[in-house]
């Protein structure tokens, strides 16, 4: 005759079959904690951290007080708190950001650091396309179309960067101010926007770069940065663009 299993047994064998509760209870609950945390840092202030920060007084080695972010700043540590944002990775640093920038764009960046052109070129970079301006007076004297020596220098090191970079075509665009012009190799802005891009252009072509890369155009007055109301901003508008674009395939 079997034997029937106790009320003992049963009781084991059922507290048995439902311990997966209890880890999954465990797991439910640290998943809740997790998201309010989440919240509670996404509504953080900052501001009424710093304030509150602010008003705690430390003494350094000499005795004297002063803010508790004053003397972390002293120590050179970092006093701002550690966003959410930076835990999980959302908000890359901008040394990440400039390492996904491509290299054609780094290459022309350091070249003008190292030239000291800061002030005569304006550089940005929209996906795979290059945009880089240069002042004309740096390129050009006024109502000319021949290349100065200071031009030479820096396209120099241009043609460098651009043998390098052979998946890109350049587009070479001629700017002008809205003062008007007529001699009779420049008609109008028309002619000299276009014969300074066609130069800039020559200049790399004779330097070996391959023509099939290369456009000039000439914009005139009509593609202005700011209003020609100014000596300054006339001097903003005269400049020779060079817009690099990845070629597909």
């Amino acid at each position: 005759m079997d034997q029937q299993p106790s009320l003992l047994d049963q009781m084991e064998q059922d507290e048995g079959s439902n311990s997966w509760i209890v880890t999954f209870a465990d797991m439910m609950t640290l998943i809740l904690v997790f998201f309010i945390l989440l919240y509670t840092l996404a509504n953080y202030d900052n501001k009424a951290f710093r304030a509150r920060i602010s008003a705690v007084n430390v003494l350094d080695g000499d005795g004297m007080q002063m803010s508790v972010i004053d003397y972390a700043s002293r120590q050179g540590r970092n006093p701002e708190p550690l966003r959410i944002e930076d835990m999980l990775g959302l908000n890359p640093s901008p040394k990440v950001i400039q390492n996904l920038r491509p290299k054609v764009f780094n290459d022309i960046e350091n070249m003008v650091k190292f030239t000291d052109l800061s002030d005569t070129v304006t550089l940005d970079a929209v996906g795979d396309q290059i945009n880089l301006s240069i002042d004309g007076r740096f390129l050009f004297d006024s109502g000319e179309a021949q290349l100065k020596d200071s031009a030479k220098v820096i396209f120099g090191n241009l043609t460098q960067i651009f043998r390098e970079n052979p998946q890109y075509t350049i587009a070479i665009r001629g700017h002008t101010d809205d003062l008007s012009i007529s001699t009779v190799q420049f008609p109008s802005n028309w002619e000299l926007s276009a014969i300074r891009a066609t130069t800039v252009l020559r200049y790399f072509i004779q330097q070996g770069l391959n023509p099939q890369r290369m456009s000039a155009t000439g914009y005139a007055d009509f593609i202005p940065l700011v209003p020609n109301n100014t000596t300054e901003n006339r001097a903003i508008n005269r400049r020779v663009e060079f817009v690099l674009e990845k070629k597909e395939g």
